[in-house]
């Protein structure tokens, strides 16, 4: 059936599995069974434990095609917090990514680039020309990572913009340094549904955090962007990105992250951090991962979450909040209600963006947010309003207190775009 992955088909062929292998899905029976045992589980739970994580299979074909729900009482978070002197390699040669990263940096006053090396196997170790301001600077590059890991001890994170047909090995080869390099972001869309769960086991045997796949990565205000998150730099200034506030969102959408960047600032006293967790039907980190960093951070008052019709990740965070361990305000809101209007099953643009059951669908989802306790807007044009009662309520309870407003810096404008402009 639709839901069977298509790597079935061939032990299904030859004769090496029995149908039976590959239960069709239930859409009410199944999803609730899942639901009703993650909460007995979870209420269980104080916020000190840590509860055992789900079972990844590896071999995609040999599991049904369900989500399970992560356990709400875990106090561990894979995805390590973002400093002003945390560094990444890029793999890759994305020149005009890392000079958008070395632009943001600039503009954040950092004191050196967050970009340390870039790693390209198809070509000889070299020096690549950037901008640091107005300055040139030169970007060491490496044909493996394990010599960019062995001259750069302060590296932790790899962002990965390798494709969907290198990216799992490129992976593998970032996590025999797991020593060193603590977040791995995949920026590749379509990357097989087996490699995409056998790298979160292997990530999580390992301790190390994944942002992804196919997400455009995250950002930190005033201290760290990821790749091309946050769009051009005058979008950048618009959203007030070069410094922090004290809203922290996680989106399935990396464009609609760009979104929310805008609206929060609108809104509120702007972006602390961002981070889209990408639109597979298995992300390498979930909505519930970043809820609970953001929540045991005393810097972030308030939260937004915006996820999308399929999946059941959303359930988590409703379990999180009634249990007592997500405590702070949270705006949230699951597009995708206009599916209901269809009378069929819709596919939207990710590949985890379709209902496959009644508990999927984005109105489902919404209700179960709202039940739970979280500010649920009437449509996604009415978030910002929500996010600003929110925001407003917490200033006029002393929670929040704003600060004032330092000067925008100045945009070093790009070479060959002032040379289009004359």
């Amino acid at each position: 059936g639709p839901e069977t992955h298509i790597t079935a088909v061939v032990p299904l062929a030859l004769g090496l599995r029995d149908a039976h292998d590959y239960p069709e899905f239930d859409s009410a029976a199944e999803s609730r069974a899942i639901l009703a045992s993650s909460s007995s589980n979870a209420k269980e739970g104080t916020e000190g434990e840590s509860a055992p994580a789900p079972a990844v299979v590896a071999d995609a074909a040999a599991a049904p095609a369900t989500t399970t729900i992560t356990q709400v009482a875990s106090g561990k978070h894979a995805v390590a917090d973002l400093t002003p002197e945390s560094r990444a390699m890029v793999y890759g040669l994305q020149s005009v990514a890392v000079q958008g990263m070395l632009d943001f940096d600039f503009m954040c006053k950092r004191s050196r680039p967050s970009v340390a090396c870039m790693v390209f196997p198809f070509s000889g170790n070299h020096y690549t020309k950037m901008y640091w301001g107005t300055e040139e600077t030169l970007i060491p590059v490496y044909t493996t990572v394990a010599e960019a890991v062995a001259k750069h001890s302060d590296v932790t994170m790899m962002i990965n913009f390798a494709s969907f047909r290198s990216v799992y090995e490129t992976v593998q080869e970032a996590l025999k340094f797991s020593h060193q390099l603590k977040t791995i972001a995949i920026i590749a869309e379509g990357v097989p549904e087996s490699q995409t769960r056998q790298i979160i086991k292997d990530a999580a045997d390992k301790g190390v955090g994944l942002i992804g796949p196919a997400t455009v990565g995250g950002i930190k205000p005033g201290c760290f962007r990821i790749g091309n998150t946050g769009g051009m730099l005058d979008n950048i200034i618009m959203s007030k990105l070069y410094r922090p506030g004290s809203v922290a969102y996680v989106s399935k959408s990396g464009g609609m992250s760009n979104e929310l960047n805008n609206i929060i600032a609108r809104n509120s006293d702007g972006v602390y951090e961002g981070v889209a967790i990408g639109g597979d039907r298995y992300p390498g980190s979930l909505f519930l991962d970043h809820m609970l960093r953001y929540n045991d951070n005393p810097e972030i008052k308030m939260m937004v979450l915006l996820g999308e019709v399929g999946g059941i990740d959303e359930y988590a965070v409703c379990e999180a909040i009634k249990s007592g361990r997500i405590t702070k305000p949270l705006v949230g809101w699951v597009m995708g209600t206009c599916a209901s209007i269809f009378p069929y099953e819709v596919q939207f643009g990710h590949a985890g963006a379709m209902a496959r059951g009644d508990l999927e669908t984005a109105a489902a989802k919404n209700t179960a947010l709202a039940a739970a306790g979280a500010h649920v807007p009437r449509s996604f044009d009415a978030i910002g309003e929500k996010i600003y009662e929110v925001y407003a309520g917490l200033v006029e309870r002393g929670v929040i207190v704003p600060k004032p407003e330092p000067p925008a810096p100045k945009i070093p404008m790009d070479y060959n775009w002032a040379k289009r402009l004359g």
